[in-house]
């Protein structure tokens, strides 16, 4: 009996500088500015390492969100 292998794919609990830019698509020095201006919440761990929640960053993209009419 042969046993098949299940691949799961597994979302990070927390986002790097390049992978946060990526999710967001935006360019790192966008997102470096907007560390700097406190847009989005972001955890330092030290002077090169900072690590994003995706959850957070949907909040601080929602933030920018311009209702439709009818909505």
């Amino acid at each position: 009996m042969k046993q098949q292998q299940v691949t799961r794919v597994v979302s990070p609990a927390y986002l790097r500088k390049a992978d946060a830019a990526r999710y967001l698509s935006i360019s790192i020095r966008t997102l470096t500015d907007w560390m700097q201006k406190r847009i989005v919440p972001f955890i330092k761990l030290s002077h090169r390492v900072c690590l994003f929640r995706p959850a957070d960053l949907d909040a601080a993209m929602n933030r920018f969100r311009t209702m439709a009419v009818g909505e």
